[in-house]
Protein backbone atom coordinates (compact mmCIF):
# COMPACT_ATOMS: atom_id res chain seq x y z
CA UNK A 1 0.00 0.00 0.00
CA UNK A 2 1.38 3.03 -0.87
CA UNK A 3 1.35 6.07 0.96
CA UNK A 4 -0.32 9.36 -0.35
CA UNK A 5 -2.25 12.80 0.77
CA UNK A 6 -6.04 12.76 1.53
CA UNK A 7 -8.34 15.49 -0.09
CA UNK A 8 -6.83 18.91 0.59
CA UNK A 9 -9.59 19.70 2.81
CA UNK A 10 -8.98 16.94 4.90
CA UNK A 11 -5.74 17.55 5.39
CA UNK A 12 -6.36 21.16 6.47
CA UNK A 13 -8.84 19.28 9.43
CA UNK A 14 -6.25 17.26 10.46
CA UNK A 15 -3.28 20.08 10.71
CA UNK A 16 -5.79 22.11 12.16
CA UNK A 17 -6.72 19.85 15.17
CA UNK A 18 -2.99 19.03 15.49
CA UNK A 19 -2.22 22.44 16.47
CA UNK A 20 -5.77 22.52 18.94
CA UNK A 21 -5.40 19.29 20.98
CA UNK A 22 -6.17 19.52 23.99
CA UNK A 23 -4.29 16.14 25.10
CA UNK A 24 -6.23 14.13 27.25
CA UNK A 25 -3.85 14.95 30.62
CA UNK A 26 -7.20 15.43 32.83
CA UNK A 27 -8.35 11.76 31.91
CA UNK A 28 -9.38 9.88 34.48
CA UNK A 29 -6.75 7.37 35.29
CA UNK A 30 -8.86 4.45 35.35
CA UNK A 31 -10.70 4.90 31.65
CA UNK A 32 -7.21 5.25 30.32
CA UNK A 33 -6.54 1.34 32.27
CA UNK A 34 -9.64 0.50 31.26
CA UNK A 35 -9.28 1.47 27.19
CA UNK A 36 -5.43 -0.16 27.12
CA UNK A 37 -6.61 -3.07 28.88
CA UNK A 38 -9.58 -3.81 26.18
CA UNK A 39 -7.07 -2.91 23.57
CA UNK A 40 -4.69 -5.45 24.21
CA UNK A 41 -6.36 -8.27 25.54
CA UNK A 42 -5.35 -11.74 24.31
CA UNK A 43 -9.32 -13.07 24.15
CA UNK A 44 -11.27 -9.82 22.54
CA UNK A 45 -12.63 -10.25 19.29
CA UNK A 46 -12.43 -7.84 16.80
CA UNK A 47 -15.56 -7.28 14.45
CA UNK A 48 -15.60 -4.27 11.24
CA UNK A 49 -18.70 -2.61 11.58
CA UNK A 50 -21.30 -3.97 8.80
CA UNK A 51 -21.97 -0.66 7.42
CA UNK A 52 -25.06 -1.98 4.97
CA UNK A 53 -26.68 -3.52 7.85
CA UNK A 54 -25.78 -0.66 9.85
CA UNK A 55 -27.31 2.02 7.07
CA UNK A 56 -30.22 -0.27 6.41
CA UNK A 57 -31.09 -0.34 10.27
CA UNK A 58 -31.11 3.21 11.24
CA UNK A 59 -33.21 4.14 8.48
CA UNK A 60 -35.59 1.71 9.28
CA UNK A 61 -38.55 2.93 11.29
CA UNK A 62 -39.65 -0.82 12.04
CA UNK A 63 -36.13 -1.17 13.40
CA UNK A 64 -35.11 -0.95 16.95
CA UNK A 65 -31.78 0.83 15.78
CA UNK A 66 -34.28 3.38 14.04
CA UNK A 67 -31.64 6.52 13.95
CA UNK A 68 -34.17 9.22 15.63
CA UNK A 69 -34.90 6.51 18.60
CA UNK A 70 -31.36 5.55 19.12
CA UNK A 71 -30.35 9.26 19.16
CA UNK A 72 -33.22 10.66 20.91
CA UNK A 73 -32.16 8.42 23.78
CA UNK A 74 -28.57 9.69 24.08
CA UNK A 75 -29.33 13.06 24.32
CA UNK A 76 -31.57 11.80 26.78
CA UNK A 77 -28.91 10.65 28.82
CA UNK A 78 -30.09 7.03 28.35
CA UNK A 79 -27.52 4.93 30.21
CA UNK A 80 -28.62 1.83 29.28
CA UNK A 81 -27.84 1.05 25.74
CA UNK A 82 -26.57 -2.01 24.31
CA UNK A 83 -22.86 -2.36 22.97
CA UNK A 84 -24.76 -2.75 19.63
CA UNK A 85 -26.69 0.18 20.27
CA UNK A 86 -24.07 2.41 20.84
CA UNK A 87 -22.16 0.82 17.72
CA UNK A 88 -25.49 1.60 15.54
CA UNK A 89 -25.54 4.78 17.42
CA UNK A 90 -22.23 6.01 16.08
CA UNK A 91 -21.30 4.71 12.82
CA UNK A 92 -24.88 5.40 12.30
CA UNK A 93 -24.24 8.95 12.60
CA UNK A 94 -22.51 8.71 9.36
CA UNK A 95 -25.89 7.88 7.14
CA UNK A 96 -27.32 11.13 8.50
CA UNK A 97 -27.83 14.35 6.64
CA UNK A 98 -25.72 16.74 9.23
CA UNK A 99 -22.73 14.25 9.57
CA UNK A 100 -19.96 16.28 8.15
CA UNK A 101 -16.41 14.69 8.86
CA UNK A 102 -14.31 17.57 8.45
CA UNK A 103 -16.71 19.31 10.45
CA UNK A 104 -15.37 22.65 11.66
CA UNK A 105 -15.26 22.90 15.95
CA UNK A 106 -17.52 26.16 16.71
CA UNK A 107 -17.17 28.27 19.45
CA UNK A 108 -13.53 27.55 19.15
CA UNK A 109 -11.53 30.10 20.47
CA UNK A 110 -7.64 30.95 21.95
CA UNK A 111 -8.98 31.70 25.03
CA UNK A 112 -10.78 27.98 25.71
CA UNK A 113 -7.82 26.93 24.80
CA UNK A 114 -5.68 28.78 27.23
CA UNK A 115 -8.70 28.02 30.02
CA UNK A 116 -8.77 24.22 28.57
CA UNK A 117 -4.30 23.91 29.02
CA UNK A 118 -4.78 25.38 32.75
CA UNK A 119 -3.10 22.85 35.39
CA UNK A 120 -5.97 23.95 37.56
CA UNK A 121 -9.37 25.32 37.41
CA UNK A 122 -11.83 27.31 40.04
CA UNK A 123 -15.09 26.73 40.52
CA UNK A 124 -15.75 29.58 38.00
CA UNK A 125 -13.72 28.50 35.04
CA UNK A 126 -15.12 25.00 35.46
CA UNK A 127 -18.64 26.60 34.39
CA UNK A 128 -17.07 27.75 31.53
CA UNK A 129 -15.46 25.43 31.01
CA UNK A 130 -18.96 22.79 31.32
CA UNK A 131 -21.06 25.69 29.33
CA UNK A 132 -18.48 25.86 26.40
CA UNK A 133 -18.32 21.62 26.10
CA UNK A 134 -21.99 21.64 26.21
CA UNK A 135 -22.11 23.38 22.84
CA UNK A 136 -19.35 21.98 21.36
CA UNK A 137 -21.41 18.37 22.28
CA UNK A 138 -24.52 20.06 20.68
CA UNK A 139 -23.27 20.88 17.54
CA UNK A 140 -21.39 17.03 17.35
CA UNK A 141 -22.39 14.59 20.16
CA UNK A 142 -19.43 12.56 19.86
CA UNK A 143 -16.90 14.95 20.85
CA UNK A 144 -14.91 13.07 23.05
CA UNK A 145 -12.63 15.93 24.32
CA UNK A 146 -15.56 17.52 25.73
CA UNK A 147 -16.83 14.48 27.31
CA UNK A 148 -13.35 14.22 29.60
CA UNK A 149 -13.39 17.72 29.99
CA UNK A 150 -17.10 17.60 31.90
CA UNK A 151 -16.13 14.85 33.46
CA UNK A 152 -12.92 16.58 34.45
CA UNK A 153 -14.84 19.38 35.59
CA UNK A 154 -17.55 17.81 37.34
CA UNK A 155 -15.06 16.59 39.08
CA UNK A 156 -13.57 19.47 40.35
CA UNK A 157 -16.84 20.38 41.33
CA UNK A 158 -17.73 17.52 43.40
CA UNK A 159 -20.24 16.30 41.30
CA UNK A 160 -18.83 12.73 41.00
CA UNK A 161 -21.79 11.28 40.05
CA UNK A 162 -22.28 13.64 36.67
CA UNK A 163 -18.53 12.98 36.35
CA UNK A 164 -19.24 9.38 36.34
CA UNK A 165 -21.93 9.97 33.63
CA UNK A 166 -19.50 11.62 30.97
CA UNK A 167 -17.14 9.12 31.59
CA UNK A 168 -19.10 5.98 31.40
CA UNK A 169 -20.17 7.46 28.58
CA UNK A 170 -16.97 8.54 26.82
CA UNK A 171 -15.58 5.39 27.45
CA UNK A 172 -18.07 3.17 26.05
CA UNK A 173 -18.11 4.69 23.05
CA UNK A 174 -14.08 4.52 22.71
CA UNK A 175 -14.42 1.21 23.34
CA UNK A 176 -17.15 0.83 20.26
CA UNK A 177 -13.85 2.04 18.17
CA UNK A 178 -11.57 -0.54 20.00
CA UNK A 179 -13.51 -3.51 19.29
CA UNK A 180 -13.31 -2.78 15.47
CA UNK A 181 -9.62 -3.67 15.56
CA UNK A 182 -6.28 -3.35 16.87
CA UNK A 183 -4.63 -0.81 14.77
CA UNK A 184 -1.70 -2.78 13.58
CA UNK A 185 -2.25 -3.57 9.80
CA UNK A 186 -4.75 -2.16 7.68
CA UNK A 187 -7.07 -5.23 7.61
CA UNK A 188 -7.22 -4.66 11.46
CA UNK A 189 -7.48 -0.45 11.31
CA UNK A 190 -9.92 0.86 13.92
CA UNK A 191 -13.27 2.46 12.66
CA UNK A 192 -13.40 6.17 13.11
CA UNK A 193 -16.26 8.63 12.33
CA UNK A 194 -14.11 12.00 12.84
CA UNK A 195 -10.45 12.58 12.43
CA UNK A 196 -10.20 13.40 15.96
CA UNK A 197 -10.89 10.36 17.61
CA UNK A 198 -7.79 8.88 16.12
CA UNK A 199 -5.85 10.97 18.23
CA UNK A 200 -7.98 10.58 20.71
CA UNK A 201 -7.85 6.84 21.22
CA UNK A 202 -4.08 7.42 20.68
CA UNK A 203 -3.72 9.18 23.84
CA UNK A 204 -6.11 6.80 25.59
CA UNK A 205 -3.79 4.54 25.29
CA UNK A 206 -1.65 6.61 27.10
CA UNK A 207 0.98 7.23 23.34
CA UNK A 208 1.98 10.06 21.70
CA UNK A 209 0.87 11.35 18.27
CA UNK A 210 3.99 12.60 16.22
CA UNK A 211 2.18 12.63 12.69
CA UNK A 212 -0.41 11.11 10.31
CA UNK A 213 -0.10 10.11 6.30
CA UNK A 214 -2.96 8.79 4.46
CA UNK A 215 -2.83 5.34 2.92
CA UNK A 216 -4.53 4.45 -0.11
CA UNK A 217 -7.28 3.74 -0.44
CA UNK A 218 -8.95 4.48 3.17
CA UNK A 219 -6.75 4.57 5.96
CA UNK A 220 -4.86 7.20 8.15
CA UNK A 221 -1.76 6.10 10.05
CA UNK A 222 -0.78 7.66 12.69
CA UNK A 223 2.75 8.17 14.11
CA UNK A 224 3.85 7.45 17.30
CA UNK A 225 6.35 8.70 19.93
CA UNK A 226 8.78 5.63 20.23
CA UNK A 227 8.03 3.70 23.55
CA UNK A 228 10.19 1.54 25.50
CA UNK A 229 9.83 -2.52 24.55
CA UNK A 230 7.49 -1.29 22.13
CA UNK A 231 7.42 -2.39 18.38
CA UNK A 232 4.86 -0.67 17.38
CA UNK A 233 5.79 2.67 15.42
CA UNK A 234 1.91 3.71 14.90
CA UNK A 235 -1.68 2.74 14.24
CA UNK A 236 -4.37 2.32 11.64
CA UNK A 237 -7.60 3.93 11.33
CA UNK A 238 -10.40 3.07 8.58
CA UNK A 239 -11.83 6.36 7.19
CA UNK A 240 -13.47 5.03 4.61
CA UNK A 241 -17.66 6.47 5.82
CA UNK A 242 -15.49 9.40 5.95
CA UNK A 243 -14.11 9.43 2.25
CA UNK A 244 -17.17 8.20 1.11
CA UNK A 245 -19.46 11.00 2.74
CA UNK A 246 -16.91 14.05 1.88
CA UNK A 247 -16.48 13.16 -1.40
CA UNK A 248 -20.53 12.17 -1.51
CA UNK A 249 -20.93 15.72 -0.53
CA UNK A 250 -18.77 17.39 -3.20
Amino acid sequence: MSRKQKPVSSQQEVRKQESIMYPLKKIIPLLLIIVATVSHAQDVTYSAPDFDEIEKSVRDFDSQYYYPRLMNRYLQGDTAFTDKELTYLYYGYTYQEDYDPYRDIKYHTVDIDDLYNKESHTAAECDTIIKYAQLVLDDFPFEFRQMNMLAYAYAQKGDTQTSAFWNNRMRRLLNVILHTGDGIKPETAWYVISSVHEYDIIYCLGLLPTGYTFVEPMYDFIDIKPVAGKKEEGYYFNVSRMLSEYYRKQ
